[in-house]
């Protein structure tokens, strides 16, 4: 099972919804920006859990509004969920940034395509932080545990700049070193 599975779970044991509401949830909350999450991946998994006996659906009907069926979790989804929340909270903590693949194939390139490519990452850590930034204060309403993951984001970009920073410094001095 997945982080996918723990959101989704975690957003039924909050209260039922369709597969939509989760999908806008999700968007609201913005997971999918650290977590690949699309609209069919979210369907997908409240079938398979309804498969499983994670959650039981229901189709209703509001008014003039179409059909919709709502998922809620079920005692045993429950169980899951609080079996994945303690298996996501011991396992080792691990931060995979896409950039690196180009960090260690840098030295395959010539020097010119090499830097496009460093002021490329530079420039993501630095669009990435100033949209954070700007997100913060439209979200001073949203609750701690949300909060908290968009200011966890901006200190780690923060940290990311200073070691873009030094890495550039080291590769001049290499560079430097290697035509003497």
């Amino acid at each position: 099972m997945s982080t996918i599975d723990l959101i989704i779970l975690g957003s039924l044991y909050q209260s039922p919804k369709s597969a939509y509401d989760l999908q806008k949830q999700i968007e609201s909350r913005n997971l999918s920006r650290w977590i690949k999450i699309g609209s069919f991946t979210v369907y997908k998994k409240v079938v398979q859990f309804e498969t499983k006996g994670y959650v039981v659906s229901e189709t209703v009907k509001n008014g003039n509004m179409p059909e919709k069926t709502l998922y809620t979790i079920t005692p045993k989804g429950k169980e899951i969920f609080k079996e994945l929340m303690t298996k996501f909270s011991l396992a080792e903590t691990r931060v995979f940034l896409d950039f690196n693949a180009v960090i260690v194939n840098l030295a395959l390139i010539d020097e010119n395509f090499a830097n496009e490519c460093i002021v490329n990452i530079k420039n993501s850590i630095q669009n990435t932080k100033m949209q954070i930034m700007e997100q913060l204060p439209k979200h001073k309403d949203i609750p701690l545990f949300g909060r908290t993951i968009l200011e966890q984001q901006f200190l780690l970009l923060e940290t990311l700049e200073k070691w873009e920073e030094n890495f550039e410094k080291e590769l001049e001095k290499e560079r430097v070193e290697k035509q003497t």
